[in-house]
């Protein structure tokens, strides 16, 4: 008989969760029963006021900035050398693209010749 590895599981053993929704009735009708009241919904700091569009694009352009504030960004040195390795991998794929184009187009011609002149 084979040993049983910790982290595998035999077929008869079952899988046990300690979520919280593994014995819940998640029918339709239990759902429907429970009704919203009004004005028990979330409320903004100035009470029941709706917040106004500019109120949003300001919240949402100081979020971005905080954000933009926290990011480890490279200094010019490190810039400068992965910059220097970009233009190299291009430099060398253009020049191997260009040699399978230019061989395509020597054998497309030789095949043009060869059809012309039978």
């Amino acid at each position: 008989m084979a040993k049983k590895n910790k982290n595998q599981m035999v077929a008869s053993e079952e899988l046990v969760s300690n979520a919280p929704l593994k014995n819940a009735d998640l029918s339709a009708e239990n759902t429907s029963t429970k009704q919203a009241k009004p004005g028990k919904g979330p409320k903004n700091k100035k009470g029941d006021k709706k917040i106004g569009a500019g109120a949003r694009m300001r919240k949402a352009f100081k979020e971005m900035f905080s954000e933009l504030k926290k990011v480890n960004w490279p200094t010019a040195k490190k810039t400068a050398s992965m910059f220097g390795i970009v233009i190299v991998v291009v430099l060398f794929f253009l020049v191997i693209i260009s040699a399978f184009d230019y061989g395509i187009m020597q054998l497309i011609k030789l095949l043009m010749d060869a059809s012309v002149n039978s």
